[in-house]
């Protein structure tokens, strides 16, 4: 009897073993829809390209194009088990870590760049358009300035490039530009960088202002507040509010470094997690309404959908909270969370993890506002 037990349990550990692409069907978790195991941590965060296809890199040099399918259907959602539509439509191997986010640019092209110093260029079904040799890492993705022109953060600074002429144009910063630029309401180009500082440029590449902190400015993207004013965070422990002149219009602090950028509710209210093991719900003048506590530190960056948020921990837990920052829900995903998760029309919620795992994952106690 024992050793029939022993084979059963060897054969559901194997039935429920992951290798690429396969997607777990050995779901206890009442949250979980299906998962995708890839290859490699993921720090980069997903970005959805079309309706039914997402995209996200990994440290095991991978870039994955992944197909939902029209995810998952209502009568599998009510029944809460498994629909195993989800699957690698494309996978592009590079040379070096992916840690970097991709962005679709010039209409329908998907950019994402390299620790091997490609910034590479596909079509939307994972196919390479072309690959662009850049001269540095590249950590940051892209954004559009205008119909002919990208930027992003290289190296030791910011690199304008047009693809229709192969021009570039590339402005030199002292140190690492880690964080992702943010092209602002009033035509300007802002850019952290472990120079301590906030960059303001024009089109041109001109630096028209700058910010100093005491801290490195090391991943967290500028969040646009209003016209001329941005919100970012830094690893002095601060949340900073400034304008594009430069001009400080308030700090928040907190007792940890802050990594994570800012993202903004529909009523106007800001949410950033820190490494202080705390989520922080603040008004528009940076006047905190919650501090809500995690186990661990948070790095990933905030999905919102209207006056709601989900935001991951280094705990292992995804936090659904609303915009005066109560918590509707903590889901369980197995693995740290250093990547931001996303939003899916339906409401599916898609997160990756630093143990390679893509997971689509559904709510329990599910805001009315999200549909599904």
């Amino acid at each position: 009897m024992k050793k029939t037990i022993f084979i059963i349990c060897l054969w559901l550990f194997a039935s429920c073993a992951t290798h690429e692409g396969a997607v777990s069907v050995c779901v206890t978790d009442h949250y979980k829809l299906s998962s995708i195991q890839l290859k490699g941590a993921v720090y980069s965060t997903p970005v959805r390209i079309s309706e039914n296809t997402l995209v996200v890199g990994t440290h095991k040099k991978s870039i994955y194009f992944l197909t939902t399918n029209d995810t998952i259907q209502t009568e599998h959602r009510q029944k809460l088990s498994v629909h195993t539509d989800e699957t690698i439509l494309n996978v592009y191997r590079a040379k070096a870590w992916i840690h970097a986010t991709p962005e679709v640019v010039f209409d329908s092209l998907v950019s994402i760049g390299s620790y091997d110093g490609n910034m590479y260029f596909f079509k939307p079904d994972g196919e390479l358009y072309m690959k662009k040799r850049q001269g540095g890492r590249i950590y940051t993705n892209p954004v559009q300035l205008n119909p002919d022109w990208i930027a992003f953060g290289l190296g030791k600074g910011l690199k304008y490039y047009n693809m229709q002429i192969d021009s570039v144009l590339f402005v030199r910063i002292k140190h690492l530009t880690h964080g992702s630029p943010t092209v602002m309401n009033d035509g300007l180009l802002c850019i952290g960088g472990n120079d301590k500082t906030m960059h303001f440029f024009d089109k041109n590449g001109n630096e028209v202002s700058k910010f100093k902190t005491d801290g490195w400015i090391m991943h967290s993207k500028a969040m646009v507040q209003n016209d001329s004013v941005v919100v970012f965070g830094s690893y002095d422990k601060n949340l900073y509010s400034v304008t594009s002149s430069g001009k400080l219009m308030w700090k928040f602090s907190t007792d940890g470094h802050i990594h994570a950028s800012p993202q903004q509710f529909a009523n106007g209210n800001i949410v950033c997690g820190s490494f202080d093991k705390h989520i922080y719900v603040l008004s528009e003048k940076g006047e905190q309404i919650a501090a809500i506590p995690t186990e661990k530190r948070v790095v990933s960056s905030a999905a919102i959908f209207d006056d709601y948020a989900v935001v991951g921990s280094y705990d292992k837990y995804l936090y659904v909270i609303n915009s005066i920052g109560q918590v509707i829900e903590k889901i369980y995903v197995g693995g740290k969370i250093f990547s931001s998760p996303i939003i899916l029309d339906d409401g599916t919620i898609f997160c990756a993890t630093t143990k390679g795992e893509a997971l689509f994952l559904r709510f329990h106690n599910r805001p009315s506002s999200i549909k599904l």
